[in-house]
């Protein structure tokens, strides 16, 4: 990491010097070509040609910026250099060392945004003005990928089963995973929507990766449970996922100490839930999806009920791409043909039903 005073744009005295010596070699070209009085106006275009083209290359310069990424939202990039901040667009495709999520989101977008107070170096290539950017790694100067079983420092007296990685539940979304080299605080709200399942309070053999941070911290991108072991020895690991349980649409009525209170769409039916796993700042009068374990029979019962697990997504519309029209939504199930993608049941198809 590195103060904000001691951010600068690398070699800029270096490629002054360089473009100096262009613009020279330009001038002495032009000299050369104009001095030549035997070689007539194809000379003379082949030199205007080539002045055109260092012309272009010296626009086109690029520079490396040693910055802090703040922020990276709609195609914005947020960061600051030489303790100036710039707002510039940049498509998600120009992250270098990047890993894309199944909800078009990614790796480098979950280092930048991330909610666990880590400040992000960036090694940013941009024009020499400093207003397109050409690429930007924020994976490489942060810390690494790391996958379980990594970098294991095996001990003959220890044994096998002693560097299996253990899961325990510490509270909320926050779990714990650990073998006999290193233990891992992970927030599994970190996981993509369809992968925050209910996990067990413990879990004696899971295989996970993610980001590690160079203090130790970590991003979790996926966890597998053993759910056999083979005859010949192999493991079986599987996710955990939501696919098995409903999402209702509704209105979050009030907001409390972990919890949030959402009036269904059939107007009627309140559910009081907690929030730990939400993907999105909650407010009053906010549409959400919420995912439950609880049968469609939720929906038109008038009930007012309390869970132990919801799973809240703060934008409906990022999992709908039909775009159907919120208040007409009853539930939707996960599309076993397309992860992260739901099946829609509207009111109008219950009422029809019945």
């Amino acid at each position: 990491m590195f103060s904000r005073s001691e951010r600068k744009v690398n070699s800029m005295i270096t490629k002054r010097t360089f473009c100096i010596a262009v613009i020279g070699g330009i001038i002495c070209l032009t000299a050369c070509g104009n001095s030549n009085n035997n070689s007539g106006n194809n000379s003379s275009a082949v030199v205007v040609s080539a002045e055109e083209s260092m012309a272009g290359s010296l626009l086109e310069s690029r520079v490396t910026l040693q910055a802090e990424a703040v922020g990276y939202d709609n195609g914005q990039l947020t960061f600051v250099c030489d303790d100036k901040e710039y707002t510039l667009a940049m498509d998600s495709e120009l992250f270098e060392h990047d890993e894309k999520y199944v909800n078009g989101k990614s790796l480098s977008q979950a280092i930048i945004n991330n909610d666990i107070g880590e400040v992000i170096s960036a090694e940013i290539v941009t024009d020499e003005g400093i207003t397109k950017i050409y690429s930007c790694d924020v994976v490489s100067p942060n810390g690494e990928k790391y996958a379980s079983g990594m970098y294991e420092d095996i001990k003959a007296d220890v044994p096998a089963e002693n560097y299996d990685y253990k899961l325990r539940h510490k509270s909320g979304s926050v779990y714990e995973l650990s073998n006999a080299n290193r233990t891992i605080t992970a927030d599994f709200n970190d996981l993509e929507e369809w992968q925050k399942g209910k996990y067990p309070e413990s879990a004696d053999d899971v295989m996970f990766g993610g980001y590690l941070f160079t203090d130790g911290k970590f991003i979790i991108e996926d966890i597998n449970l053993l759910v056999a072991v083979n005859d010949d020895g192999s493991k079986t690991y599987e996710p955990l996922t939501t696919s098995d349980y409903p999402s209702f649409f509704g209105t979050v009525q009030t907001i409390g100490d972990n919890t949030a209170e959402i009036k269904l769409t059939d107007k009627k039916t309140v559910c009081t839930v907690p929030t730990y796993y939400c993907d999105g700042e909650l407010n009053e009068g906010l549409e959400v999806m919420v995912i439950l374990d609880s049968s469609t029979d939720l929906f038109g019962s008038g009930k007012s009920e309390s869970f132990d697990y919801a799973v809240i997504c703060t934008d409906p519309a990022e999992y709908d791409p039909s775009g159907h029209e919120f208040g007409t939504l009853a539930y939707a199930k996960a599309d076993s043909n397309n992860l992260g993608r739901f099946i829609y049941t509207e009111i109008g198809d219950i009422e029809k039903w019945n």
